[in-house]
């Protein structure tokens, strides 16, 4: 070739990618360089459900409440422009458990976490479906979480699809939702899943069971003993969960454990500093939360995650409905599930389109452990699966090599691909 004559990089990719190292600019990832992510919005969204619980009135620890088909599902949105993507926790957690992973990619997406209907904070309907019939416990069935999440993406962005993404408990809901609504997405995207017949564990096994004891003021105070240690079984599920158990310590655990127990130090409304919960020794339990959590809990079993089978299985999930383009992640050390389940995903789906990464140095919440590794895999699966101008700004990584020049480099691939700041 005459190199004299090549014109193949007209286009300006050469210049892009040939600056000389910027040593004032310094060697760290510079995430500024990015669209920003702005300011994250909270709301709610308020439905009608099939059926009527008993919800909390006047505070954590009120003996008050009221029967009512009206629920809230709170969210967080952060980002406005690129793919529209959603975000669903797993159990005993919510929706803050996406938060750092959430903040980095809506500088590339549109992106909405929610809390599941039980948990952070969402409406808690005790006794949901049994006001009269205490016997079936049937509401707190996934396809009934699908139905709102549905409801809710609808009413926040009429039409539009989406890619979702699940962790945990969170992805055995995504399971169902994709396989009856795959038109509605662009891509599923599951991280450590609940997979088949290895779910449930013991850890949420236990707490289930506790559903069985009567709802009764005997039943309560037998179910309040119960839970006593609750607080100390939580942090220890939760620290077994990360590869890392420094990742969490008693202020960033109150993120996670604030639907369960009164974590702040908080005073009264008098604001003495003396009464209620200033003067605790033993900071309370919010019981109501806990019985809610425990309904939650105690309908898991295989059925619902392996493959649908009309006579073995009807309440199963039809994967080979699943026509997406789907990621599976899982965290390299996971004690808890372990992530040599990932192969079984690829042969299951209705999509041959099936990534599987792993996530290095991460347990079962990977998106705690390592989020940038998490936020990276993810950003890359989406502009595979969409192009590169399908999101809201040019992706160069977020760790690793870091020359300097990332920010020229960056504005000049902008006017490359076609994307404005």
């Amino acid at each position: 070739m005459d190199l004299k004559h090549d014109t193949s990089d007209s286009s300006g990719f050469y210049s892009a990618l040939s600056h000389p190292p910027e040593r004032g600019a310094g060697n760290l990832p510079d995430l500024s360089i990015y669209r920003s992510r702005g300011a994250p919005e909270y709301g709610i969204f308020q439905y009608r459900a099939p059926a009527e619980g008993l919800l909390q009135i006047g505070g954590a620890h009120s003996a008050d409440t009221n029967w009512s088909d009206h629920f809230e599902i709170a969210w967080t949105k952060m980002g406005n422009k690129g793919p529209l993507v959603l975000f669903l926790h797993g159990v005993p957690t919510n929706r803050t458990q996406w938060e750092e992973v959430q903040g980095q990619v809506s500088r590339f997406c549109e992106t909405i976490s929610i809390d599941m209907l039980g948990m952070g904070e969402s409406s808690k309907p005790r006794l949901y479906g049994r006001k009269n019939d205490p016997a079936p416990n049937d509401c707190w069935y996934w396809i009934n979480d699908v139905d709102y999440i549905e409801k809710l993406m609808q009413q926040e962005y009429p039409g539009r699809k989406f890619i979702f993404i699940a962790d945990d408990w969170g992805s055995g809901i995504a399971s169902h939702y994709a396989a009856r609504h795959n038109d509605r997405l662009e891509a599923l995207i599951q991280m450590d899943p609940v997979a088949f017949d290895g779910y449930p564990v013991n850890e949420i096994q236990a707490i289930g069971r506790a559903s069985e004891i009567p709802n009764t003021p005997e039943g309560d105070a037998q179910f309040a003993m119960l839970f006593a240690a609750f607080d100390q079984t939580l942090v220890q599920i939760l620290k077994s969960m990360v590869y890392d158990p420094s990742k969490y310590n008693q202020y960033n655990l109150r993120y996670l454990t604030f639907p369960y127990i009164d974590v702040d130090y908080e005073r009264n409304g008098a604001n003495d500093g003396i009464t209620d919960v200033a003067r605790s020794t033993t900071m309370r339990l919010k019981l109501h939360n806990l019985r809610v959590l425990s309904d939650r809990a105690a309908i898991l079993s295989p059925a619902l995650l392996l493959p649908y089978h009309s006579l073995h299985n009807p309440n199963g999930v039809d994967y080979q409905k699943i026509a997406v383009p789907t990621l599976i992640m899982w965290g390299e050390y996971d004690n808890m599930m372990p992530a040599a389940q990932t192969q079984r995903f690829a042969h299951v789906l209705g999509t041959k389109d099936v990534q599987i990464s792993y996530i290095p140095r991460a347990g079962h919440f990977p998106a705690t452990d390592n989020p940038d590794c998490v936020t990276d895999t993810i950003i890359n699966f989406i502009r595979r699966v969409m192009g590169h101008q399908a999101l809201a700004d040019v992706y160069i990584g977020n760790h690793g090599i870091w020359k300097g020049d990332e920010r020229q480099m960056i504005r000049e691939l902008r006017v490359l691909h076609g994307l404005s700041e």
